[in-house]
């Protein structure tokens, strides 16, 4: 980006929070040398050691070169910029973020790579790239990140700027908001749903991606229950970010005219339960590990009363195994409080056993990647 779209930006009405991390640093070093650019950066942050962006993040990222890491940052970014432009429109606030692993003095095991998100009030800008090792020169490499994520910042500011040309694609995708999400992020109202209506069977999840395990507990849940089930995605997390429009679009896509699904923002079964009464939830042993963990609610006390709205809501569970580190755990080795472990049911290893992850999933489709 030359001086005279960057000064553009710095005129404009953008406000930006910039995150980056093993690459990248020298865009905020191109907008901080042209005058006026105190009236765009809001904040920069360069979390490059893995605690810094556990601790940034909340969480401990599955990859901190990922796609959804980087996402997961811009979010978070433009949280941030909310809360220190608290009088500025939020639709000319910016979240921007990337991560990088590129060459250096070392031979690397994975493959080079970079990605890039914009997220602001109205749309999710992200890139991709995958580089291939020993074309390009740190460098060049260096230079390639720098010049996506100033062009991408540019295309979120309305300069229209293109992207780099390479000899193979960058991938780039824009996902806009749509209207009835802002209405869940505001609490303006409690869900979204598919054509067909939600059912007394509630499986909550992210679903990112949609793989044979849920398949498959689908499957036993139904024929346990007799009812059809209904995916919930809630865009609220007690541990993570809001989910962008970017995955809001990517997770709704996986699903056909036949599946039930619906959208929340209720991040706790407590939220659940009152959206979905009279129901029966399915989840994993891992899920109802933490929603037994005080942490999450503040005091002992609020986890107890939290915990007392499955009885007022009559929320009912079904609840499957997972393996944890080295134990495949069930509903058996997990202490559930006096006044509702009649509400809990358990899947037994016999009938259900399927170790698979999102993660391993994520990283055989990483690995997959043409290189540029």
């Amino acid at each position: 980006m030359n001086a005279n779209d960057i000064r553009s930006i710095h005129d404009g009405p953008f406000k930006l929070v910039f995150v980056s991390s093993g690459g990248g640093s020298s865009a905020i070093s191109d907008l901080l040398k042209v005058p006026g650019a105190s009236q765009t950066i809001l904040e920069s942050y360069i979390p490059y050691s893995r605690e810094s962006m556990d601790e940034y993040l909340g969480v401990k990222p599955s990859y901190y070169c990922g796609l959804q890491t980087t996402i997961n940052m811009a979010v978070t970014a433009f949280s941030r910029s909310k809360k220190l432009a608290p009088g500025v429109d939020p639709s000319h606030l910016l979240g921007v973020a990337v991560t990088a692993t590129l060459s250096t003095t070392y031979e690397k095991l994975g493959s080079h790579r970079f990605f890039v998100c914009v997220h602001g009030l109205n749309a999710t800008h992200v890139i991709s790239c995958y580089l291939t090792k020993g074309k390009r020169t740190r460098e060049n490499e260096e230079m390639l990140v720098t010049e996506c994520l100033e062009s991408l910042i540019g295309i979120a500011c309305g300069l229209g700027n293109e992207l780099p040309k390479l000899t193979q694609q960058i991938h780039y995708e824009v996902i806009a908001a749509k209207p009835e999400w802002h209405a869940l992020e505001k609490k303006e109202i409690t869900i979204l749903n598919s054509d067909l209506e939600p059912s007394k069977l509630i499986f909550p999840g992210t679903f990112n991606p949609l793989h044979e395990g849920h398949i498959k507990i689908q499957e036993i849940a139904e024929k346990k229950t007799s009812m059809h089930a209904t995916y919930e995605i809630s865009i609220g997390n007690v541990e993570k970010t809001f989910l962008s429009y970017f995955e809001i679009q990517k997770i709704l896509d996986q699903f056909g005219l036949d599946d039930r699904w619906a959208l929340t923002n209720a991040p706790t079964f407590a939220d659940k339960a009152r959206i979905f009464n009279d129901s029966t939830f399915i989840l994993g042993i891992d899920t109802l590990t933490r929603m037994f963990d005080e942490k999450f609610y503040g005091s002992k006390s609020q986890l107890l009363e939290s915990l007392e709205e499955f009885n007022t809501y009559n929320a009912n569970f079904l609840v499957f195994g997972r393996q944890i580190e080295d134990t495949y755990k069930t509903l058996d080795q997990c202490l559930i409080p006096s006044n509702i472990i009649d509400r809990f049911v358990g899947i037994s290893e016999s009938e259900f056993r399927l170790d698979i992850s999102s993660r391993e999933i994520k990283k055989y489709q990483e690995e997959a990647k043409i290189t540029a």
